[in-house]
């Protein structure tokens, strides 16, 4: 035994002696002096702790602001039961909470909020599909949007609907009603905005039904089912959209035609969709209007357009920070939005997604992903600040997925988000604060012949900067862990705990009472509630 344990130390000796001498791959031209052994800062005899903001020092400070918030929160115990005649529905394309938290120190600091963390409710959902543990946006789309959740990759259907599968697809058992159906059914209007294609999985579950969300066009859908963009223009709900605006021109129009955004179309059918759209709404007597860019839309006479159709870019929008002047922001194209709908008494229902949080992810743009937030936080902020809590709309936000992007390190109160954060003592490199379990990243941190890139002088600023991934991968994946939900307005507590993802969908029915006439807990709603819709009616 006493053989054994020697032999095992001499082995864990020769172990650790050969990785000690392994150095990481450092570009000769970005090495700095020699330094032969760069330690951890603590490990300096004159290191001393770093010291937060003086104020905070005292606990007097946490005494009275641990006050404060416990009387903020006194307040917020009291229940909104009115009937929310206005929805809107914020979704956060893959803003995990993680994302949330790197966002407050990307705008300044530790202590902010977010506009919409403000909210008096909170809850977190459950994002998995029916048939996978991680999920994307088409299936989570669905739970939130028809309370129904599916298969991965599919929309508007149930789950006897396989991927790719268009037969099963148009059997009307199978396909789902959204809630924007149920408000036009109302008379209540309806809008969607998004900054990727309005054909993109999320959107497209508000007025499609589809087999495979990439069935965008007719160059990609088999025969027999229809594409999402012409389920926009002549389908159901989409025809009677009052506002839809995104970018995805290059579905709307014929291969070799010009979207007016630099490229051509990719439908085969030969059709303008655009057009087709124009004339329905001239033949049902209606102003409508369609605008490619922000000036088109800045300049929409809100008085004088029934409904508005803008695309903004053949494909996804562009990010804020690569200032496509061209292009309307995202709380810009919520503003109009809202203005239009306001005009209809009997309420509306507003779908907005700031989908380019996403896209960031999948590329390991970390900076990208947390200014794509920052848009959102924009945006809710407009609206919150344009409607009423007390009486009539319901606003809630929330993410449709995770992403895998993690928080990590010690680094000290106030070190830049974007920054190094902490230091290995392992291979004697610092490492950002910010990094990803996997993504095509990877092979710009990590050298072929084994351990880190010194990450000490890259450039960690750029919004092109690609944070680390761990694992390579061909595009970064979501996550799967829950995401946060926030809301505020009539029925908002109701959104409050830990909850399977499509109850946000029964939740929104449930507020706006709206939903299938009988046999549910929407259609069969307590007396005195049906009571209150009807008055709320009849006061409009």
């Amino acid at each position: 035994m006493e053989l054994i344990l020697q032999i095992c130390c001499i082995c864990l000796v020769i172990t650790l002696a050969s990785s000690a001498s392994v150095s990481p791959h450092v570009d000769p031209e970005l090495t700095p002096a020699p330094t032969p052994y760069p330690t951890h800062p603590m490990d300096d005899p004159e290191w001393a702790p770093p010291v937060g903001p003086r104020q905070e020092l005292d606990k007097q400070y946490w005494i009275r602001t641990g006050q404060r918030l416990l009387d903020e929160q006194l307040s917020k115990n009291q229940l909104n039961l009115n009937v929310a005649k206005n929805v809107v529905i914020f979704i956060g394309d893959g803003m995990s909470i993680a994302t949330q938290t790197a966002t407050r120190m990307y705008m300044g600091g530790e202590e902010l909020t977010l506009s919409f963390e403000q909210f008096p409710y909170v809850g977190l959902a459950k994002t998995y599909c029916i048939n996978y543990q991680v999920s994307d946006s088409s299936c989570t789309a669905a739970a939130i949007l028809t309370g129904v959740k599916n298969n991965y990759g599919t929309i508007a259907v149930s789950g006897h609907v396989p991927l790719m599968n268009c037969e099963r697809s148009l059997v009307e058992e199978n396909r789902l009603t959204s809630i924007l159906r149920y408000a036009q059914l109302d008379g209540r209007s309806t809008g969607i905005v998004t900054t990727t294609r309005i054909t993109h999985a999320t959107p497209a579950v508000a007025y499609a039904v589809a087999g495979a969300r990439y069935w965008e066009d007719d160059g990609d859908t088999p025969d027999g089912c229809t594409d999402i963009a012409a389920q926009l223009v002549h389908g159901e709900i989409g025809q009677n959209l009052t506002v839809a605006l995104g970018g995805g021109s290059r579905h709307f129009y014929p291969a070799g035609a010009n979207t007016v955004h630099g490229s051509t179309g990719r439908r085969q059918d030969g059709r303008f969709l655009v057009d087709e759209w124009l004339r329905n709404v001239e033949a049902r007597g209606e102003s409508g209007m369609f605008v490619h860019d922000s000036l088109g839309l800045s300049q929409v006479e809100v008085s004088k357009v029934d409904r508005l159709f803008g695309l903004f870019s053949a494909n996804h929008m562009s990010y804020r920070l690569e200032n496509a002047v061209q292009e309307p922001t995202l709380k810009e194209m919520t503003a109009k939005a809202l203005e239009i709908l306001s005009k209809n008494d009997r309420g509306y229902v507003l779908i907005v997604e700031g989908g380019r949080i996403d896209h960031a992810h999948h590329d390991n743009l970390a900076r990208l992903a947390l200014d794509e937030t920052v848009e959102l936080h924009r945006a809710v902020q407009h609206v919150a600040t344009a409607t009423d809590e007390q009486d009539d709309t319901l606003i809630v936000v929330t993410a449709d997925h995770s992403h895998t992007l993690t928080m990590g390190g010690y680094p000290v109160r106030g070190n830049n988000i974007l920054a190094t954060g902490d230091f290995s003592r392992l291979d004697r490199m610092p490492f950002f604060t910010l990094s990803y379990a996997n993504g095509m990243s990877y092979f710009e941190h990590f050298s072929p012949t084994g351990g880190r890139r010194n990450p000490q002088w890259m450039d960690s600023q750029r919004p092109d900067f690609v944070f680390p991934g761990t694992v390579p991968y061909e595009d970064e994946t979501h996550g799967g862990d829950d995401v946060g939900v926030f809301a505020r307005g009539p029925h908002a507590h109701l959104f409050s705990g830990l909850y399977e993802q499509h109850l946000i969908g029964h939740v929104l029915l449930y507020a706006a009472c709206l939903g299938p006439p009988e046999g549910t807990n929407t259609g069969r709603l307590s007396e005195a509630f049906t009571a209150k819709h009807i008055m709320s009616i009849q006061d409009v």
